[in-house]
């Protein structure tokens, strides 16, 4: 080590460096002020965690030590002992370096004094080292290219000014490396990354160079990292310049950053090089860069891929891993030649070497955030296609499935979406390629990386011998949201997670318009919307315990928390709303402003409200979009707006609003809601009809608590409000105006549209199970159904009857709701019958909303017993058993699956069983495995609960849905929950970070408990478990109280109705 033997000639030119690095430091120290002393003072000297040999010029212990002071005429014995004296010292210098080194090992930062302590590996500890000197600290790290200037948005310039204004507020004294947020000193300009995967044990090493503009003076550079071994961090500021002293480095797991603490301070307005070298493992999870496997000709092959959204990025390489920091990305990859590699941009070159590795330099992406930065080690194959634009598309698949063509569908409707963006945003795709890849395991349905998007199997490969209509809507929906996001997320990205509305909601919504322009025929956006996004998240919406769309980001679990299906489908519904109110011409053309402003930049949702502001104005119309949909987008739940006919004057009516909520009991214990007045502008569009004739349609802006206004009605007319359910809100009347609607219904419901018949059916027994509605109100609605020709009504009133279902399930009384529910069913049964055939790609266009509405019927006929229905679905399942000829429809197998478990013994579930093993159509796989929930047979429910858990058997992400759909069987739904909650740390261990999977698996547990029992078993976990998911246990403790209440207050009145009406 070069500071330990100097001697002789050497000593002179030691020494002289030594007095000119001093007169440096004392120069840097006058110009610094009290800045030098602060590496003591913050989380106890982080210098202390690198004390030990080797910086030039390094402080620590090197610095401490005595100065040779011998004359070259000294005799030799005073040299001899000398030298045994520096023997000694350096011993004993040693020794208390590394008793130093362990003391701070030792320190967490809780500790008095102490500093940050090691990352938390949880069984991989052997691969960080702990924090340590940089054996060539300021050396020069390579220097990338500038990306081109752009001007900044308002989002970003807001957000820099709050960044400036924090080391003004003296913030290097306050530990920076603590907060939620990076301190904001230095951003981000360019990325060299380069990569060298082992996949013959799992494990990568790496070497990021990151070009850092610093925009105020700090002495520590702080940047995200977790689960990474540092090897080794330089700093430079440029080639002339040379070298930024490090005193040492350290990761500090709390905030998963890694602090680089330096020698001198960096300078405002410069740019700097940092090099970190570092190692990791390709982890056995579901997040950063992570393996997957599968069997192809009895050999298990093994890929590695990555998920960095939200937070996870900085498991794979060392970077400023928030939405805010977008920089350029230049990757390597280095990987053995029987792979493959796949990144964001195209390969660029490939350098082969002769020991059977190959480097792929792809090249240097636009600019961008790191959470969609993507790659991939494979060895799939691919077909590709390109658009008119000339896009680049490949999918890349397992071998077998792209041999079978299970990947053509998808790659042809990517195509075909690509141009429709293109010509709906006027925005043209930013990059020359875009790769689809279907991985075996993956935590979500897809990840929209830009260039890269990743699907898990079932959500992309499609097999049209296998294939039901259902499914092959699930695919393209799935693909219609990814593709949306090359523009929404991608090319212009949230500011800060608080919005990730602003990209999940509109893929969301987009779901719908662009699978309407793939299927016109289908009437996504205008009807299945209804069902699928808008009743769904007005069920989890009308919970004391939701929260707003826009909600704060303060601590790093909060990031998690806001990806739920209020920010994906809320948001999409209050999209939908807006774009009526706005006039869907006006509103694309709002986009497409708003797109073109903030392109390769970050937006709020200011940014977005302003754009469409101008637009509206440019047409005529000056409405504040800001001050509308700030009162749906920062207060939680919805109104549920009242119309009551004023019985003292002629033609008057009365509208009321109010906070919807489920529990009404549960709105006076929440705070929140005790002290708000919650009110909304609310666009009410209102129609009057009778029997033959309704009237053009008005709308009415209701933004008190209430209004009269003024309405010609006849005697015998009927109101309804918020038509077509394009609104976010129920709607709820007199009971006179019901009783009205009703009638229209039995008479002719086809005065009605399509989409007020579902959303009638909805609000009613929404209404009705709040306590706003009597509960025979909505199933006297429902009578009218045995004529209704239509999916969408139909489908509305299952899934509203199904909650209900779960409810009563396990009651006594249960065979009297069954009976009713059959009577209503039994005549559209008999008539649409079964279907015949198995359908061709040429006739799913024609034939989706008959097949689907007969579906529904036949699914609602077996679920609640039809004799004929369970008949028939044991005679194909039979037939299927004896001949090994699968010869049951498509669109109905999981129907006839599901039943024939129940119905049938322990054999067809073993027949079922071995059919998923051998099956490799990932669509058949997933029903199949569905249907063993079925049973009725306890033992074969908990042997398929305890499966569920192994890998190799059942896929991690597909565990959740087993035991969710176990907990819907009746006669598993304690088994389900007594499971979760012997099982729930390795659970929460397995799916604690992957976005909202605990959120789901807690909901689908939880959410039919009804029996104070239960309620008393789910609150006594509460007390044991370790408080992660609290906001998803609260949330059940409340669905399950409202379960509780909904029965001792609403039952009997149900039963006694019901008894009534079937002897009629």
């Amino acid at each position: 080590m070069a500071l330990d033997g100097a001697r002789g000639a050497r000593d002179e030119e030691s020494r002289e460096k030594k007095k000119k690095k001093k007169r440096r430091r004392k120069e840097e120290e006058e110009e610094e002020g009290e800045e030098e002393e602060e590496g003591a003072e913050a989380g106890g000297s982080p210098s202390a965690a690198t004390m030990g040999d080797g910086d030039a010029g390094g402080r620590g212990l090197a610095g401490a030590r005595p100065r040779g002071t011998e004359r070259p005429s000294a005799v030799h014995g005073r040299l001899v002992l000398a030298f045994a004296v520096c023997i000694v010292a350096l011993l004993a210098v040693t020794a208390l370096a590394v008793l130093l080194s362990l003391r701070f090992d030792g320190c967490g930062p809780g500790a008095p004094g102490g500093a940050p302590g090691l990352p938390a590996r949880g069984g991989n500890a052997s691969l960080p080292g702990p924090a340590r000197r940089d054996p060539q600290a300021g050396g020069e790290a390579s220097t990338p290219g500038a990306p081109a200037a752009r001007p900044p948005s308002d989002a970003e310039r807001e957000r820099e000014r709050e960044r400036e204004r924090e080391p003004e507020r003296e913030p290097e004294r306050e530990h920076p490396w603590t907060h939620l947020r990076l301190p904001g000193h230095l951003k981000p300009l360019h990325y060299n990354l380069m990569l060298t995967a082992f996949m013959d044990n799992f494990t990568f090493s790496g070497e990021v160079n990151v070009e850092v503009a610093c925009t105020n003076r700090t002495r520590y550079v702080v940047l995200h990292a977790s689960r990474v071994a540092v090897d080794r961090v330089q700093l430079a500021e440029d080639r002339a310049a040379g070298a930024v002293p490090v005193a040492g480095f350290f990761l500090y797991p709390q905030t998963q950053v890694l602090v680089v603490v330096l020698n001198r301070s960096l300078d405002a307005h410069r740019n700097y090089n940092l090099k970190v070298v570092y190692s990791a493992l390709i982890e056995n999870e579901l997040l950063g860069f992570f393996r997957s496997s599968y069997v192809l000709h009895g050999e298990r092959r093994f890929l590695g891929v990555t998920q960095f959204s939200p937070t996870h990025a900085r498991k794979a390489f060392p970077c400023f891993d928030e939405p805010i920091y977008k920089a350029t990305f230049k990757i390597s990859i280095k990987h053995q030649a029987t792979y493959l590699s796949l990144s964001n941009m195209p390969v660029e070159t490939s350098v082969f070497e002769e020991d059977g590795w190959v480097t792929d330099h792809f090249s240097q992406t636009p600019l961008m955030s790191t959470y969609y930065l993507a790659w991939a080690i494979c060895n799939f194959t691919y077909r590709e296609t390109t658009t008119k634009s000339g896009v680049a598309v490949r999918l890349y698949a397992r071998p077998d499935a792209i041999r079978r063509g299970s990947g053509d569908y998808a790659l042809h409707i990517t195509k075909r979406l690509i141009e429709f963006y293109e010509d709906y945003f006027k925005v043209p795709y930013s990059l020359p390629k875009l790769d689809l890849l279907a991985v075996p395991k993956h935590p979500y349905a897809a990840m929209e990386n830009w260039g890269l998007s990743i699907f898990v199997e079932q959500r992309i490969l499609l097999d049209p011998s296998v294939s039901s209509i259902s499914y092959l809507l699930d695919v393209t929906m799935v693909i219609v949201h990814e593709i949306c996001h090359q523009w929404f997320g991608d090319l212009v990205t949230p500011v800060w997670w608080e919005d990730v509305w602003l990209k999940e909601g509109f893929a969301h919504y987009f779901e719908f318009v662009g699978t309407d322009y793939l299927y016109p025929g289908w009437n996504m956006e205008k009807q299945r919307f209804l069902t699928d996004v808008l009743h769904e998240v007005m069920l989890l919406d009308g919970l004391a315990s939701s929260h707003p769309v826009s909600q704060e980001v303060l601590q790093a679990t909060d990031i998690d928390r806001v990806f739920d299906w209020i920010a994906y489908k809320k948001g999409a519904a209050l999209i939908r709303m807006l774009a009526n109110f706005m006039g869907h011409s006006v509103f694309q053309r709002g986009l497409q402003d708003y797109l073109t402003i903030h392109k390769y930049g970050n937006a709020a949702r200011n940014d977005l409200w302003n754009t469409l502001s101008e637009a509206l104005k440019r047409n005529g119309k000056f409405v504040n979009i800001q001050e509308v949909m700030d009162q749906w987008t920062l207060q939680m739940g919805y109104p549920v707006i009242t119309i009551l006919g004023n019985l003292t004057a002629e033609n008057r009516i009365i509208i009321t609003q109010q906070h919807f909520i489920y529990d009404i009991s549960a709105k006076t214990k929440a705070l929140q809601l005790q002290n708000n007045s919650y009110l909304w502008q609310i666009p009410l569009t209102i129609v009057v009809g009778n029997r033959s004739h309704v009237s053009s349609e008005a709308i009415i802006w209701v933004s008190n608590k209430s209004e009269h206004h003024r309405i010609t009605l006849d005697k015998g007319s009927w109101l309804l409000g918020n038509i077509n359910q394009t609104g976010y809100f129920r709607v709820n009347y007199d009971l006179r105006n019901w009783r009205l609607l009703i009638d229209q219904l039995i008479r002719n419901h086809q005065v009605l549209s399509v989409s007020n018949r579902a959303g009638l059916i909805d609000d009613a027994f929404s209404l009705a199970r709040a306590g706003y509605l009597p509960q025979h109100i909505p199933l006297e609605i429902i009578r009218y159904l045995s004529e209704e020709k239509d999916f969408l009504p139909w489908h509305a009133a299952s899934r509203a009857l199904y909650p209900l279902d779960k409810l009563l399930d396990r009651m006594e009384k249960y065979n009297v709701f069954n009976e009713y529910i059959l009577k209503q069913v039994a005549t559209t049964y008999i008539k649409l019958g079964w279907p015949k055939n198995n359908f061709n790609g040429s006739l799913v266009q024609a034939s989706y909303q008959h097949e689907e509405l007969r579906r529904e019927v036949i699914m609602l006929a077996c679920s609640f017993g039809n004799k004929h229905c369970h008949q028939q679905a044991s005679t194909l399942i039979s037939d299927w058993i004896s001949s090994n000829r699968n010869r049951i429809p498509l669109n109905v197998r999981d129907i006839v699956y599901c039943t024939g478990v129940s119905l049938l013994d322990e054999d067809v579930w073993e027949f079922i069983w071995m059919k998923f093993h051998s099956t490799t159509a990932v669509s058949e796989k997933k029903i199949l495995l569905e249907a063993l929930t079925c049973s009725d047979d306890r033992n074969l429910l908990n042997r398929l609960l305890n499966l569920s858990l192994n890998s190799e058997v059942v896929l991690d992400q597909d565990a959740i849905d087993v035991i969710i759909h176990v907990a819907r069987n009746p006669h598993g739904r304690d088994l389900a929950w007594k499971f979760f909650r012997d099982k729930w740390k390795i659970l929460n261990t397995r799916y604690g970070e992957a976005l909202f999977m605990n959120s789901k698996l807690i909901s689908g547990v939880t959410e039919f408990l009804n029996t104070e029992g239960e309620l008393k078993e789910l609150k006594n976990f509460m007390k044991t478990y370790d408080g992660v998911a609290a906001a998803s246990f609260l949330r059940a403790v409340e669905t399950v109280e409202a379960n509780v209440r909904w029965k001792a207050l609403y039952q009997d009145e149900l039963f006694q109705w019901l008894g009534k009406a079937l002897r009629h």
